[in-house]
């Protein structure tokens, strides 16, 4: 009893500041330290004023990672909420505050924010990481495996219904790649996650290859999409140091890639919101109007027109300005 009524009293504050969200019920998942040891994990809502900039707010009663899923049940199951959770991973060092806010501010007004009147259900992972990026990459698996089983007990506890999609960014990537594989999902081989959207991924180009680890990926994701920019700075940047290609920049072979993947190149796509984001090539999911456009389309299956042209493979698309006309 003692826990249901500090579900109810944590929805209960939610509802108080529908003012501030009234769009969204936004929650996040954060995680501080370097080693499972001392991994320091903080629970809370997201807030948004009219301008939609975000400000955390932390949970005093939410204190695990079972609580935090079986409230998130309870307001996927509210009348007037959508049936897709919408959960975002940043990559390396996008904990950053402005980073980081400027990221959320982005993506809820022009990529999650509908018309259709319901509130939308979010999940952001916040993690931190270290200024070594090869340190980083460890920590993001580590992190990665860490979350792996409230994963499965988030994707096992929803509704036949609710569909779930994810939006991962660089070293995200990585840490979703861990969470995959220590959850067990991908041994189900069943379809339990709708959309897996991979944006300037920091992992290597064959990882859904043969022998690979996430080769069974399209098996329980039913649609994969990966964004690639063939300038991207920083991930130019990774490809010295690992001494591979990277996803987010090379992509993979269209013609050995499951028929549940696309790739979509947004070389050729120049509106960022200011000069950093354009000079790295790296931010434009949500830096870019037409790439947001076309993130939203993916998300909510909806007809909202980009312009695209076919490539060497049909499902192999690159994303042209909303100006230029097919050709």
């Amino acid at each position: 009893m003692l826990y249901k009524l500090v579900i109810f009293l944590t929805l209960c504050s939610i509802s108080e500041h529908m003012i501030a969200q009234e769009e969204f019920t936004h929650y996040y998942l954060k995680m501080n330290g370097s080693d499972i040891e001392n991994f320091d994990i903080e629970l809370g809502m997201v807030d948004y004023d009219d301008a939609y900039n975000p400000k955390q707010r932390n949970f005093e009663h939410i204190t695990t990672l079972t609580q935090l899923n079986d409230t998130i049940c309870e307001s996927m199951g509210k009348d007037n909420t959508s049936e897709q959770l919408n959960v975002i991973i940043h990559g390396i060092w996008g904990d950053n505050t402005f980073a980081w806010k400027e990221m959320i501010k982005n993506l809820s007004r022009d990529v999650y924010s509908t018309e259709d009147g319901n509130k939308k259900v979010l999940l952001s992972i916040i993690w931190d990481s270290s200024i070594n990026y090869l340190t980083g990459v460890k920590i993001a698996r580590k992190k990665g495996d860490f979350l792996g089983p409230f994963l499965n007990e988030l994707v096992s506890s929803q509704s036949e219904e609710t569909k779930i999609s994810f939006l991962c960014h660089s070293m995200g990537n990585r840490m979703f790649q861990h969470m995959m594989l220590s959850s067990g999902l991908i041994e189900s081989k069943e379809h339990v996650i709708d959309h897996y959207i991979a944006a300037g991924a920091d992992v290597e180009s064959e990882v859904f290859g043969e022998g690979k680890t996430l080769e069974n990926l399209n098996k329980v994701i039913s649609d994969v999409t990966i964004y690639v920019h063939n300038n991207d700075r920083s991930l130019k940047m990774s490809k010295l140091i690992n001494k591979n290609k990277r996803l987010g920049l090379n992509g993979l072979d269209p013609y050995k890639m499951p028929e549940n993947f696309s790739i979509i190149d947004v070389s050729a796509i120049t509106d960022h919101l200011n000069f950093t984001s354009s000079m790295s090539n790296h931010r434009y999911f949500y830096m870019s109007p037409t790439v947001i456009k076309d993130i939203k389309r993916i998300v909510w299956e909806k007809d909202y027109v980009t312009q695209k042209k076919k490539l060497d493979h049909p499902r192999r698309l690159k994303l042209m300005p909303e100006d230029d006309s097919i050709k």
